[in-house]
């Protein structure tokens, strides 16, 4: 795992994040065919830039487009 290549894992997530939905981390692993690792990797470089928001409200966290998502 590089930088290149997580940065590369949350640009896929940005694509399937972009329908506005909430999304499991399930939902989110079988469509992007990504590893646990590099999903969480991906998911906290979304964080970081505030790309995605996490809702932990449930047992099972769900994500969503953040406040500075722009695709």
């Amino acid at each position: 795992m590089t930088k290149g290549s997580i940065g590369l894992n949350a640009g896929a997530i940005c694509n399937i994040l972009s329908d506005g939905q909430y999304w499991s981390f399930e939902a989110l692993r079988a469509k992007s065919a990504l590893s646990e690792a590099d999903l969480w990797s991906a998911i906290g470089w979304l964080a970081r830039e505030n790309k995605i928001e996490i809702d932990n409200s449930n047992s099972h966290p769900s994500f969503r487009p953040g406040t500075n998502f722009n695709y």
